[in-house]
């Protein structure tokens, strides 16, 4: 079951990768009369990947569930992680960038939240670098 499963998804994304280079080849041939075509086209990947984002998790839980508490721990883990950084965030508005792009204060206070987040996982991947080399002296 699982050499025609990985079967399927090598022809499946070499299919992918031949559509996507042909459309490459022929967007820088053509030109900007052919640019929707290929957005077209990263829409369908960006959909495509998102899918499959959700899907092939919810399947893992339900084919071992013992293992599935894990990924229901990181979720959760980023749940809270969010609310960290969403109670740091700020929503003030002002200046004229915010009207013309139509940012209004809940909006704002998202950004933020989702700045600051990626602030404490850049932050925590770098000392868990550090760890990991500083660890690997004492062994």
């Amino acid at each position: 079951m699982k050499d025609k499963t990985a079967t399927f998804l090598r022809i499946f994304l070499a299919v992918l990768l031949v559509i996507s280079a042909v459309l490459f080849v022929i967007f820088y041939s053509k030109g900007e009369e052919f640019t929707n075509t290929v957005m077209m086209w990263a829409y369908i990947l960006l959909a495509l990947t998102a899918a499959l984002t959700f899907i092939f998790p919810i399947l893992f839980f339900i084919s071992d569930p013992k293992k599935g508490k894990s990924v229901l721990i990181g979720i959760v883990g980023f749940v809270i992680l969010y609310f960290i950084a969403h109670s740091f965030a700020s929503g003030g508005i002002q200046g004229d960038v915010y009207e013309t792009f139509d940012i209004t204060e809940m909006t704002s206070r998202f950004i933020g939240a989702m700045l600051y987040m990626t602030y404490i996982l850049g932050g925590l991947a770098i000392l868990s670098i550090v760890y990991a080399g500083i660890s690997s002296l004492f062994k």
